[in-house]
């Protein structure tokens, strides 16, 4: 029969998605699909309600069931559809600086052999390493149809900063109990890499695809997300991974900016600040970063979530 979800992570991708899926996974009291990106109100909506409800098996100790699907935030149609069947949901959003999220993107395609040219190269050649960045446009969609509460939007810096304090956030957020996260848990999940075998990492990406192709997208998501499976396939860059030239850094700033401010508007954050752009002059940027303003009252933080 299925369950209705009450929580989904909606994007983005290169953000901690991985991590936020074994942190939820983890936790007693929630349940998670057993695989990242069931993307439902993206990609499969013509399979119907019955289908989706049918992918959650939650037991009588989950007080909170959900998915992890990052392709929603950049779906133009996922958020209407959200608000058609599920207008009470919560939210979750993860954000990178998007100079940072585009060029990680750009290494994961190399990774898995979907992109050969340099970065400057590939900017041009593929749109949707910039388009997944555009988070104001994205996100100024969903808030056109929910209330702001519904949507705990986070930072990647904080993630890296303190785990531990980010999943309690995110438990808080959904109503269990903010229970201390393991070990395990206190590290980057799957960081980025180069096959170490470009047949081998070749021939699993062809047997992920043909467990999409029938189906079996639960087995595929546990495989994807597997760090065991990764280091098999990869390795780590270490001191030699790569980094972006700073004259494409400069131009994606300045391409990037806009959005930035469009979404701290939107949303009530502070991200310009957090990621060193520009702000927008508002009366809540005032507030936060002028001392003599307020001082008689309870003291403030500028919001990202």
């Amino acid at each position: 029969m299925g369950s209705r979800p009450d929580f989904l992570y909606i994007g983005t991708s290169k953000a901690g998605s991985t991590w936020l899926f074994k942190a939820l996974s983890w936790h007693p009291q929630i349940y998670v699909y057993p695989g990242k990106n069931l993307g439902f109100f993206s990609t499969r909506f013509e399979k119907g309600w019955d289908w989706y409800v049918s992918n959650f098996d939650p037991e009588p100790q989950h007080r909170s069931v959900g998915e992890v699907s990052h392709s929603y935030l950049v779906s133009e149609r996922a958020p209407a559809r959200i608000r058609e069947l599920l207008p009470s949901i919560k939210m979750i959003s993860c954000l990178r600086d998007p100079v940072q999220r585009t060029f990680s993107d750009y290494l994961d395609r190399v990774k898995n052999g979907e992109l050969h040219g340099t970065f400057e190269e590939e900017l041009e050649r593929s749109p949707a390493l910039i388009n997944r960045s555009r988070y104001g446009t994205q996100l100024s969609r969903y808030l056109e149809l929910f209330d702001r509460k519904q949507l705990h939007i986070v930072c990647f810096d904080e993630l890296v900063a303190g785990p531990t304090q980010f999943a309690a956030g995110i438990f808080e957020f959904l109503g269990v109990d903010p229970l201390p996260i393991p070990e395990k848990l206190r590290g980057k999940i799957l960081p980025a890499g180069t096959p170490r075998s470009r047949s081998v990492a070749n021939g699993a990406k062809m047997l992920s695809k043909l467990t999409k192709r029938f189906g079996l997208n639960a087995l595929r998501g546990r495989v994807k997300t597997s760090p065991t499976i990764r280091n098999i396939l990869y390795r780590p860059y270490g001191e030699g991974r790569p980094t972006i030239h700073p004259t494409t850094e400069a131009r994606l700033r300045g391409l990037f900016a806009e959005e930035v401010r469009l979404l701290d508007s939107a949303a009530g954050t502070d991200f310009a600040g957090l990621w060193g752009y520009p702000r927008a002059v508002t009366a809540a940027n005032v507030a936060c970063n002028d001392p003599t303003v307020g001082v008689s009252a309870e003291p403030r933080e500028c919001p990202t979530s």
